[in-house]
C-alpha cells in the first residue's frame, strides 16, 4: 500500500473520520506537547485514527503499530493532515 498527501487542508484531529491515515502536522504546546511526544506522537509522524468516541469521549489511534487513547481535549489541538491510500501490488 502506498500513502499520498491529499491537497486537503489541516484540521483537528478529532474531525479526522475513522481508519483514516494522517500525518502529524502541529502538537499543543507545554506538558501535553510533551506528553504526547512521550507516547510517540511527533510532527512528520504518519499514524492512523482507529475511532473516537461519542460525547466527547477519547480517540484511539495507532501509532508505530500500538494503540494509543488520546483524551478529546488532547486531541482536538492536535492538527493533521489527512493521508490518501492506495492499494497497489507489488512485483
Amino acid at each position: 500500500m502506498m500513502v499520498k498527501r491529499t491537497n486537503g487542508e489541516t484540521q483537528p484531529l478529532i474531525f479526522l473520520d475513522n481508519s483514516t491515515l494522517a500525518e502529524v502536522i502541529s502538537l499543543p504546546p507545554g506538558q501535553c506537547g510533551r506528553r504526547l511526544e512521550a507516547l510517540g506522537l511527533r510532527p512528520g509522524k504518519i499514524i492512523k485514527k482507529l475511532y473516537g468516541m461519542p460525547f466527547c469521549g477519547p480517540v484511539t489511534l495507532e501509532i508505530d503499530g500500538r494503540q494509543v487513547a488520546i483524551g478529546y481535549g488532547a486531541a482536538s489541538r492536535i492538527i493533521v493532515k489527512a493521508l490518501k491510500q492506495e492499494n497497489t501490488i507489488l512485483e
